[in-house]
């Protein structure tokens, strides 16, 4: 899998690309951001971000878990930022990168035991990436990866109170796991990933595994793949969305 990046060096190197890619339209840019600075600013914050970064990676720099968390919450909304600036200049040859960077940043973050609290930008880039791949093993090993970012979700993103979004990020993140463990043709993924999806995302099962079933339908897998779908979707077929 060729997507992700796990080192700092070079999530700082994919997200220093699309920064310049700003910077070399600093007089539009400056125009959106209303500030005669133009993207300057956002350019030294993103560079400070990624010293410290690397300075904890090495081991040079010990942040606790608190002092992570918000560390990582600071850069993820340096990300947000990058994202907004790729977005208003139409920069579309650099969309890829950051739906890369987003998600690395935040294995990266889980990984070293931070709290996540801005799910929007990872689960977003995760869904671009699942739906790229196309070969098991790689869609397995993404699935794998999205469950780390998952366990390190803010407990209020897990709570998932507030539901009046269909596209908030919570449930996003969770369906395309769902997506990708079913695509990996992995049967024990499938049903590891299947129970945590019913704990976290009761709500979405009967209509998850009921589109999961018709797909296996027109679709030639495995046995006991469809074994697993079909047993998960009688298991969610009387169960209400609530």
């Amino acid at each position: 899998m060729n997507n992700l990046v796990f080192e700092i060096d070079d999530i700082s190197q994919l997200a220093l690309k699309v920064m310049k890619a700003i910077l070399a339209r600093d007089e539009e840019a400056a125009r959106i951001m209303q500030d005669d600075s133009g993207p300057r600013a956002l350019a030294s914050a993103l560079s400070e971000f990624f010293q410290v970064a690397a300075a904890v990676e090495a081991d040079e720099c010990h942040l606790d878990s608190d002092e992570l968390t918000e560390f990582g919450a600071y850069g993820l909304d340096i990300l947000d930022r990058l994202d907004f600036m790729v977005r208003k200049l139409e920069i579309m040859d650099h969309m890829d990168d950051v739906s890369r960077v987003f998600p690395s940043l935040a294995v990266w973050l889980a990984r070293r035991h931070a709290v996540i609290n801005n799910l929007k930008g990872t689960a977003d880039g995760f869904g671009k990436l699942v739906n790229r791949l196309s070969e098991p093993n790689d869609l397995a090993e993404m699935c794998q990866v999205m469950e780390e970012v998952i366990e390190a979700a803010a407990e209020e993103l897990q709570m998932d109170d507030d539901r009046s979004n269909e596209w908030r990020p919570w449930r996003v993140i969770n369906l395309n796991s769902g997506i990708a463990a079913t695509r990996s043709l992995d049967p024990e993924l499938m049903e590891r990933t299947f129970e945590k999806l019913g704990r976290r995302l009761p709500y979405d099962m009967p209509g998850f595994f009921a589109d999961g079933k018709r797909q296996m339908v027109v679709q030639n897998v495995p046995e006991a793949v469809s074994t697993v779908m079909n047993r998960y979707a009688e298991k969610w077929s009387g169960k209400p969305a609530h």
